[in-house]
């Protein structure tokens, strides 16, 4: 049962008027105080309503951080899964990517938001991590941490290893993946698995390192194409099997490969299914699915339990990645002779 400001103030040895500041998200409260406001406020909740107004838990905020806009397409499928899963009466608001941290813990505080969803690579201000560790919250994929490394959503180098199994199949004696930097420190991880895979199984495997001028998702297309233009030109011998970490990279790749006109067509794994980049490609590759409507389902009923007052996991990653195959088109022998003809 919430308390009133008056009593709440006298709790944490202030006046209301401070109180109030700190509920609507105001500045110029000192830090002591300011957290034992917070303190009581968790203790026992935020103030009495004194109107009508939305029942606590019917609406969860949905943040893009700093990366999500990296992969519009995978949000829009993330976005998609969460709205088919509210619960009844549960709402999902989309905030706006400038929004202070401080009137995010006054929404929390009003009632307004029972909690977060976000999504993007970047932590964020050292600001909105303090506030976060007031609200309940749930990451949708893998992010850098505000003090520093990473936190990996589980499933991303069991993806690697997924190509790299794909390609030995298929036979592939000189295969590589490509590299570049990222702001998803995902990336990374699924390198990593295709190359332990190889290790694992006592092959050989190489890499064509990209340098665009910055982190590749914030690159124009044209800039990830002359890139990979080059990388490929200069590669010796060339590739008869490409693992593409990130589906936006392999549509990109496809259409280099067609400008250069291999005298064999690679075999190529991609990741991070996502069916509008790989629309109209021939020969369509094999990708991996990253399970992203599962993902967010997963990440909905975890962010009820921690609603209801369940304690989270420390790095705030509370959804596993299911990777499975999807298998691209056959190749067949003359694959790169019709290529070329076409």
């Amino acid at each position: 049962m919430g308390r009133t400001v008056r009593e709440i103030a006298a709790a944490a040895g202030v006046s209301p008027a401070t109180v109030s500041r700190v509920v609507n998200g105001s500045g110029g409260v000192a830090p002591e105080k300011r957290e034992k406001i917070l303190a009581e406020l968790k203790r026992t909740g935020g103030p009495r309503r004194t109107r009508t107004g939305r029942p606590r838990g019917e609406t969860i905020g949905m943040l893009l951080l700093p990366g999500s806009e990296g992969d519009p397409r995978v949000i829009v499928n993330k976005l998609a899964a969460l709205v088919k899963r509210l619960p009844h009466r549960w709402n999902l608001q989309l905030l706006p990517a400038g929004i202070l941290p401080l009137e995010l813990e006054s929404r929390h505080l009003h009632g307004e938001l029972a909690g977060l969803i976000l999504a993007g690579h970047g932590g964020g201000s050292p600001e909105l991590a303090d506030v976060l560790s007031r609200i309940p919250h749930v990451w949708l994929n893998s992010h850098q941490l505000r003090e520093g490394g990473h936190s990996v959503l589980m499933g991303n180098e069991f993806a690697g290893r997924i190509a790299a199994r794909y390609l030995i199949d298929a036979g592939c004696r000189n295969a590589v993946t490509l590299t570049a930097p990222s702001i998803n420190p995902g990336f990374a991880s699924r390198i990593e698995g295709f190359r332990f895979e190889f290790f694992a199984q006592e092959r050989e495997c190489g890499r064509i390192d990209l340098h665009p001028p910055r982190e590749f998702e914030l690159c124009s297309p044209d800039e990830l194409e002359q890139t990979l233009h080059a990388a490929l030109a200069a590669a010796e011998p060339f590739p008869d099997g490409i693992f593409s970490p990130e589906e936006r990279l392999t549509a990109l790749l496809h259409r280099t490969l067609c400008r250069l006109r291999p005298e064999r067509w690679p075999q190529i794994i991609s990741c991070n299914y996502t069916p509008e980049y790989l629309a109209g490609l021939y020969p369509r590759p094999a990708s991996i699915d990253l399970g992203a409507r599962m993902l967010a389902e997963l990440a909905l009923e975890e962010l009820r339990r921690r609603i209801s007052g369940a304690a989270g996991r420390a790095d705030n990653v509370a959804v596993i990645a299911t990777p499975e195959l999807v298998p691209g088109d056959e190749l067949p022998p003359e694959t790169g002779k019709i290529l070329r003809e076409s």
